[in-house]
């Protein structure tokens, strides 16, 4: 018997049906292959630390290996760069501070928006500071540091992790409300700044707690202060700079996991859900918080853009009024 034509268009729709399904089917969710993740700091330092307390947990939620790329430089604005370029596809993840956001980008023109070519994933932490010094400097306090540096006016040299770095503005921060000059040495990132500190070849450095903690615990480098209000987790016995006579000092840096802008619903919420777990593993808080990141996951996801805005303008008005520009 002869195939009608209602009989052919019959056929081709379920055909055409079952191509449609098998396509769907053989579509693979997200992800399916490895995630990147951007560090814009030198491997060895604080934020190289953190990322690696995060990243096996984040493997285990996504099932896909996280690779790190280091992108050092430009205090940190080479690795935003890099990640605002790539492709919004969910296979580029940015651990995201306030160096990129809310300091560079108030000193120089960067080639990215600061708000408008990221979309946050997570926030991970607030970094306390604390001014280490050698052993061989004959100051135990900030009120120490402060007296000796007045009486040795333009002889102090203090480290830093690159000029404009929080590590920078704080210290400049310290100065202005003290009083006191000091010479910034900038360095890449904490693995070099501590390794000289240590080896007495600049004096003091303004650090992120975690690569400078187990250096002050073993006697090789000694803590005069602790940049927030509160004391820091990881050095619990080391007072604040407030405490210390300097009202009101609270300086915390933050910073975030962020993607390039314009990332589709299905890769976005699934790392968002996958951060959120991670992130409120005791486990996890309990890594970060002894490696110097604290307040772990605190801010929601949603206030973030927001937060990110507000200390965009906080800091213009710091860096105008104090006169730091990227070529102190």
């Amino acid at each position: 018997m002869g195939t009608t034509r209602r009989d052919a268009l019959k056929m081709a729709g379920a055909g055409a049906a079952a191509w449609t399904l098998a396509g769907r089917a053989s579509a693979a969710p997200y992800p399916e292959k490895p995630v990147r993740l951007i560090v814009p700091y030198p491997a060895g330092g604080g934020a190289d630390s953190w990322s690696r307390i995060v990243a096996p947990r984040l493997e285990k939620q996504l099932g896909q290996p996280v690779v790190f790329d280091y992108r050092p430089g430009g205090s940190t604005t080479i690795g935003a760069d890099a990640t605002a370029r790539s492709p919004a596809d969910g296979y580029t993840i940015h651990l995201y501070d306030s160096t990129a956001f809310a300091y560079v980008p108030n000193m120089r023109r960067v080639s990215y928006d600061p708000i408008k070519s990221f979309v946050p994933l997570a926030f991970l932490g607030v970094l306390p500071f604390v001014i280490v010094a050698h052993p061989s400097l004959p100051v135990k306090t900030i009120p120490e540091l402060v007296a000796h540096a007045k009486a040795n006016p333009g002889k102090l040299t203090c480290a830093s992790a690159g000029v404009g770095s929080p590590h920078h503005l704080i210290a400049e921060i310290f100065k202005s409300r003290t009083g006191i000059t000091m010479n910034h040495v900038p360095y890449k990132g904490a693995a070099q700044y501590i390794a000289d500190l240590v080896g007495g070849q600049v004096d003091l450095a303004v650090s992120t707690v975690g690569p400078a903690a187990q250096h002050v615990q073993a006697g090789r480098l000694r803590a005069l202060g602790v940049s927030t209000v509160r004391r820091s987790v990881a050095l619990p016995d080391v007072p604040t700079i407030a405490e210390q006579g300097i009202e009101g000092f609270d300086e915390k840096p933050w910073n975030c996991f962020v993607a390039p802008a314009g990332l589709p619903a299905e890769p976005l919420e699934r790392l968002r859900a996958a951060f959120k777990v991670v992130l409120e593993d005791p486990e996890v808080i309990a890594a970060l918080n002894k490696a110097g990141c604290e307040e772990v996951g605190k801010m929601p996801v949603a206030q973030i853009t927001d937060t990110m805005r507000a200390d965009l303008a906080k800091w213009g008005e710091v860096i105008r009024a104090a006169n730091i520009t990227l070529d102190n």
